[in-house]
């Protein structure tokens, strides 16, 4: 994680890091110069660039369009409910699959945190050097809009890029610049890289418990428990050796119950080697992760996203434009939004995915969606010629429910008896 004050030092910065670290890959557009996936974060927001709107354009589409009602709606919502998980705004659409060249931001998301209003954008990828200044704009934009309408002070401003590159044809015109990456627990965000998922989770919920602030959440009229929760600001988390796939031995769920909501609820797996034509929800579920994936009857145009994205990697895996969008825009009215709002797959050396939950109950849900998420991870790579993969999963707001506290108290700070104790306990 890359964390600066002014947005030119924060991208001179993932240059220089992209320079020292990267890989060359050559891709339909020239030889690249490309790392895995980062999390950047610039605290200062009122400095930033001077919107150019040239570069807020896709497909024949302009990023304004897709936003601007939905910034209204996301205004109104901050300002009635100021501590909401629930504003976060889509841009990408199935139907950017058709495109040559679909949307590089896919979402922005806001959080109020430290009595500040902060955004994040999800980006599949990013050409630093001369597409940075107009996606950072464009988000910075947001931000400014959104906390006009809702009346908030605002704060920083989060990506995080699929794939960081730059066209080796433009390396001469980098600018260098220190940097020094940012691991474990920040104000502004939350980095651990771990070996596997059940240590990546227990180093999830140290930095929550014993690092995280306390807030008031939506569903404290519904759920007796959850009126507060303790949490951290923008988790992001690498797992460098996923393959394994074991639970924690604490883990609130069993193994059967993981793989069967994997194939289920987010891959529909009967069908992951075929196109999905008509209607997978089941009786009663408004939306899964599956369907969103794979048909939304609601879509303007139908696309089989997940089927697509296996074919454009199998085609040519230095793509950047495998990405899966689960939001919709009507989500934004919604009571019960889906947490996850979009994934991607990608090749930088190795194969990996990468998740972006908008909110993340990190006892009661995050290690099984980890690994249902990484199930998914690990078939899109063996189908497409992959044997290992890297696994990495984003919340913006990870957090702890009251309710569930004293139970990671338990798994943090097992009450083992002492040795003393034991023996006294054989002596009687």
């Amino acid at each position: 994680m890359l964390i600066a004050r002014d947005p030119a030092e924060l991208r001179d910065m993932l240059v220089s890091k992209i320079l020292d670290r990267g890989i060359r890959v050559k891709s339909r557009f020239g030889v690249e110069i490309r790392l895995g996936p980062q999390l950047v974060v610039a605290e200062d927001a009122e400095h930033f660039f001077e919107p150019d709107t040239s570069g807020w354009r896709f497909c024949g589409e302009n990023y304004y369009d897709r936003i601007a009602g939905l910034m209204e709606e996301g205004g109104k919502k901050l300002k009635e409910v100021p501590y909401s998980r629930r504003v976060s705004i889509p841009i990408w659409k199935p139907r950017d699959h058709l495109c040559n060249n679909p949307p590089a931001i896919t979402e922005v998301s806001f959080l109020y945190a430290d009595d500040l209003l902060h955004a994040t954008a999800f980006l599949r990828s990013m050409d630093v050097i001369n597409y940075f200044d107009a996606n950072f704009s464009l988000v910075a934009y947001t931000l400014e809009v959104m906390a006009e309408k809702s009346g908030l002070e605002a704060g920083s401003v989060g990506m995080l890029v699929g794939i960081p590159h730059i066209y080796e044809r433009d390396a001469g015109r980098a600018n260098r610049r220190k940097y020094s990456d940012v691991y474990g627990f920040h104000e502004l965000g939350t980095h651990l890289v771990e070996d596997y998922l059940s240590s990546a989770w227990h180093s999830a919920l140290e930095s929550i418990y014993y690092h995280g602030s306390t807030k008031r959440t939506e569903w404290g009229e519904l759920f007796e428990g959850q009126e507060e929760s303790r949490f951290v600001h923008r988790l992001f988390v690498e797992v460098k050796n996923p393959e394994e796939n074991q639970i924690h031995d604490k883990a609130p769920f069993t193994k059967k119950y993981g793989i069967d909501y994997a194939h289920d609820y987010v891959i529909h797996a009967k069908s992951i080697d075929r196109e999905v034509r008509e209607n997978i929800l089941m009786e009663g579920e408004t939306y899964t992760y599956a369907e969103r994936a794979r048909y939304c009857q609601r879509d303007d145009v139908t696309v089989d996203q997940l089927y697509t994205v296996i074919g454009k990697l199998k085609e040519n895996p230095a793509r950047r434009d495998c990405y899966i969008g689960i939001s919709r825009p009507w989500d934004l009215n919604s009571d019960e939004p889906p947490c996850l709002r979009g994934y991607q797959f990608g090749v930088n050396g190795e194969f990996f995915g990468l998740f972006y939950m908008r909110s993340n109950d990190a006892y009661g849900a995050m290690h099984a969606n980890m690994f249902a998420f990484n199930i998914l991870t690990e078939y899109v790579a063996e189908m497409c010629g992959f044997e290992r993969h890297r696994y990495c999963h984003f919340a913006l707001d990870a957090h702890i429910y009251g309710e569930f506290i004293d139970s990671v108290r338990e798994i943090l700070e097992p009450e083992t008896p002492g040795y003393l104790e034991r023996v006294g306990k054989k002596d009687h």
